[in-house]
């Protein structure tokens, strides 16, 4: 039976609610007036240590939280996958021709929805498959840089 392999966007989410809970501890541990780090001799050390650690956590937990914003498919990268797997490789030109044509299309059909509508649902909705598509053009934007670098 062959074990399901979590994707780059579930461990990514894992270890970010894994840190937060780390930092909630340590900074309830910190407040603390009796704690002790490592059993350090004097409290200078000790609040050192603890700015120290303070730092590194808040800088994980921000490294976690992009990583759980990755858009797919990078987000859906397994370990074991190579690099010549289908899904990683780069669209071709006539490809890329093709999804700009189907965003534009699409984009002129949401003006021309806008300058239809007639209620704040229809607005709303619109709204939202605005900020969808704007989304999908930065995504393709990042894929174009990553073409032309490689």
């Amino acid at each position: 039976m062959k074990t399901v392999e979590p994707t780059l966007k579930e461990r990514a989410g894992r270890m970010y609610r894994q840190l937060l809970i780390l930092q909630r501890l340590f900074y309830r541990s910190r407040e603390a007036d009796d704690v002790e780090w490592m059993a350090a001799s004097d409290h200078t050390r000790d609040v050192a240590l603890c700015a120290a650690v303070s730092e590194i956590l808040d800088e994980l937990t921000e490294h976690a939280e992009v990583l759980t914003t990755i858009p797919f498919p990078i987000s859906e990268w397994q370990p074991g996958d190579g690099p010549d797997d289908e899904r990683w490789r780069a669209l071709t030109e006539l490809e890329r021709r093709e999804v700009a044509s189907m965003v534009s299309g699409y984009e002129g059909l949401i003006t021309w929805s806008e300058s239809s509508a007639r209620g704040r649902e229809a607005t709303d909705y619109l709204k939202a498959e605005r900020t969808r598509l704007g989304r999908f053009r930065e995504e393709m934007v990042f894929l174009e840089r990553r073409r032309n670098a490689g």
